[in-house]
């Protein structure tokens, strides 16, 4: 009994382990998959976020910089001899030369605390903030780009799947007819003719060379999609796609613009990059002011050949020990370097102003571009679901026909003709309408809830 339930205990664990690899070498997406790997973990985006770290590490350097900045040495070397017989009781003035037969040794610390800086500390501060926020800001703009190609790809996958189930059909209509042709031809039916034969048999053709170029694009978009969820060759990588529909318009242009002045990364990084560059002209201008700070020095030093001299008139930097604690001011005068540097930094922000101008004035215009284009891509899209159910009646009549003996092959002909045109031009619409509501969701800033994965 123990042996049975053993065994049962083997298989579950290795049905689980077996479970386990397998989900692991398959990866299902779909599109909201697709936009999550996609903004996690594609290679472009490792750049931009490095440049988020060094505005990080710049904010630890200006945070750091309140703190004492604490230099220490230390030195060892041959010593020359000295005794205090040569300065007593009057100096000597026949000395020679000196005898190295010792050795020193000397620790020397330095500590400089600011105190007051007028501004400089507080403006890279500023600078670094801002500077991480305008980083944070490109990264999302590219998280952006990224959700829209991603999504173009997405939906040009489901297209090229459409047309190849549309492709499948037509064929299956086309052989039908092709034999129904062949089998009338056979029996000398007068509505029927090699002609027409030979035209069922062209499309036929047609339809095969667009079925090969359908697999061919599919397998690259695959592949696009692959390398832009980071998923690897030895992964499965399976794609669900949704078959394209009609949607509705989203909001109206006026609300579309508001949101678009708030979520806009372009628009943060203006409103960033301002405070940052405000606070670079601060910083230069708090050169032109003296920094007064507070210095501590100390040293200690020692010679196995050395006399120690207790008189502060007479310093022997190789075998004494010292300390002192006193306010400094610095002032730095260049005769027009730091007016320039003031300068230079007043027009990089006037940069930033003009940038933001042609913001507000630019972004309004892409987004009625945007909306513009969907709604020319809506009304073809619901024009061609008109003309393509009038063209599929028109097939289904044909084919009703031609079945009772009532209708001609190349009435079924150009029925199927006109159906396969008119179905491929309502999916691409479709597909107009799909990117061109993903172009206007780009344009306004609302795809940005897709980006905190």
């Amino acid at each position: 009994m123990c042996l049975v339930k053993f065994k049962v205990l083997i298989f579950i664990i290795l049905v689980l382990i077996s479970s386990v690899c397998f989900a692991e070498d398959r990866v299902i997406l779909d599109l909201k998959g697709c936009i999550e790997r996609a903004v996690k973990f594609h290679p472009e985006l490792s750049d931009f976020r490095q440049n988020v770290e060094i505005y990080k590490a710049k904010l630890s350097q200006a945070q750091s910089a309140i703190f004492p900045q604490i230099e220490l040495m230390a030195l060892g070397g041959p010593s020359p001899k000295a005794e205090k017989e040569a300065l007593s009781p009057v100096i000597r003035t026949d000395v020679k030369s000196t005898t190295i037969d010792g050795v020193f040794g000397m620790i020397t610390m330095q500590l400089i605390q600011p105190i007051y800086t007028f501004g400089k500390i507080s403006g890279y501060k500023t600078a670094a903030e801002g500077g991480i926020k305008v980083s944070e800001a490109e990264l999302e703009k590219k998280r952006s780009e990224i959700i829209l190609k991603t999504k173009e790809l997405y939906w040009s996958l489901a297209l090229i799947r459409d047309l190849r189930s549309l492709a499948n059909e037509i064929k299956d209509e086309l052989e039908k007819a092709i034999k129904k042709t062949e089998e009338d031809l056979k029996r000398d039916i007068p509505t029927s003719d090699e002609l027409t034969l030979y035209k069922l048999k062209t499309y036929l053709g047609e339809v095969k060379r667009n079925l090969n170029e359908i697999d061919k694009n599919e397998a690259i978009i695959v592949e696009a999609i692959r390398f832009m969820t980071a998923i690897s060759r030895n992964q499965k990588l399976e794609i669900i796609t949704e078959p394209l529909k009609y949607e509705e318009l989203p909001m109206k242009p006026d609300e579309l613009i508001a949101k678009a002045f708030v979520l806009r990364p372009e628009m943060v990084q203006i409103q960033e990059g301002l405070k940052a560059k405000q606070s670079l002209v601060e910083v230069e201008k708090s050169s032109l002011y003296p920094q007064i700070f507070l210095l501590i020095k100390g040293a200690l030093a020692g010679a196995t050949n050395r006399d120690r001299i207790h008189n502060p008139y007479i310093h022997d930097p190789l075998n004494d020990s010292m300390f002192a604690a006193v306010l400094g001011m610095k002032l730095n005068i260049d005769f027009g370097i730091t007016k320039g540097k003031i300068r230079e930094a007043e027009i990089e922000y006037q940069k930033i102003v003009e940038k933001q101008k042609l913001a507000e004035s630019g972004i309004p215009v892409q987004i009625m571009k945007a909306y513009i284009e969907l709604q020319e891509a809506s009304k073809s899209a619901k024009d061609m679901e008109e003309a393509y159910q009038n063209a599929k009646k028109w097939l289904v009549a044909a084919d009703a026909n031609l079945d009772m003996g009532i209708g001609e092959t190349k009435d079924l002909a150009d029925a199927v003709l006109a159906y396969a045109t008119t179905r491929i031009n309502y999916l691409k619409a479709l597909y107009n309408q799909k990117m061109a509501i993903a172009s206007l969701i780009q344009a306004s800033g609302l795809d940005k809830e897709q980006m905190d994965v």
